[in-house]
């Protein structure tokens, strides 16, 4: 077994954030885990209400020094919150989290324990479950295992972002997220990381509760449906995936000009045929 690493989670928390599920998320990935982490960073991206940041001097009052609050006058989007959030980073594996999902007790120590067995991997997630927005249970998000596998997904985005744990120094010279990009800016990182050399892997049993239901939907505008098929047929290009799969980057884009409620009907209906598996 490899050397045993310190581990930071890194979160980001904005103003539209559920007071209720950031709490459970700080509970799951601190107190409830079966390896707690070394540090969590959270950064607080624009102003906060009073319940929010009530929440954040709860724990801090918990954890005392473990616990590093970055707080942005502004929002500048998750990329730049989670690069400033990553520059406080202390310790060589950094475990990303949302502030509305919900880790399983092992997580960190899974994951862990797998990147310190096998250190040539850079990136690794895992499987997910989930969650609706009033705790009820949904459907598992399968995830591909090696790095081969999903290298040829990576069309797809084959990682549950909030389900990852990194390398610092691997992210850190790719130069982190991309700061312009307000959505999908793990899906743009990954390229970049295997043209970088790194290497992939998931672990497929799920390690968090994943928040999503119907209303998941409304956040991906058309816009920002097409910025994701070009992000996705870009990347696709340069790490030599074939013409069929710049092409499919752009199918979120033609579900996007369907209402709502259409959008979510034909997520269920295309789910056993889900790429990324």
């Amino acid at each position: 077994m490899g050397a045993r690493r310190g581990i930071s989670v890194l979160m980001a928390v904005h103003g539209s954030d559920d007071v209720v599920f950031l709490d459970a998320a700080m509970e799951s990935m601190t107190v409830a885990q079966t390896r707690p982490p070394d540090q969590v960073v959270l950064v607080k991206d624009g102003p906060l209400s009073p319940a929010q940041q009530g929440v954040l001097e709860r724990w801090k009052a918990q954890l005392g020094e473990r616990f590093d609050v970055v707080s942005l006058g502004v929002s500048f989007g998750l990329g730049g919150a989670l690069n400033a959030g990553l520059d406080r980073c202390a310790y060589p594996f950094v475990a990303r989290m949302d502030a509305d999902d919900v880790a399983f007790p092992e997580r960190l120590e899974r994951q862990a324990v797998l990147m310190e067995q096998n250190p040539e991997i850079g990136v690794l997630g895992s499987g997910a479950r989930e969650i609706d927005l009033a705790g009820h249970p949904g459907p598992l998000r399968a995830v591909a295992e090696g790095h081969e596998a999903l290298v040829s997904r990576l069309w797809a985005c084959p990682f549950i972002h909030p389900s990852v744990m990194f390398r610092k120094d691997l992210i850190v010279g790719v130069g982190g997220y991309d700061p312009s990009l307000r959505r999908r800016q793990d899906y743009e990182l990954w390229f970049r990381v295997l043209e970088a050399g790194g290497r992939f892997a998931n672990i497929a049993e799920p390690l968090i509760w994943y928040r999503f239901d119907r209303n998941t939907h409304k956040k991906q505008s058309v816009s920002a449906a097409w910025r994701q098929g070009v992000i996705g047929a870009r990347g696709s290009r340069r790490v030599g995936l074939p013409a069929w799969k710049q092409l499919a980057c752009f199918v979120p884009f033609f579900r996007s000009l369907l209402p709502v409620w259409a959008q979510h009907g034909v997520y269920r209906m295309l789910r056993p045929f889900d790429p990324r598996r």
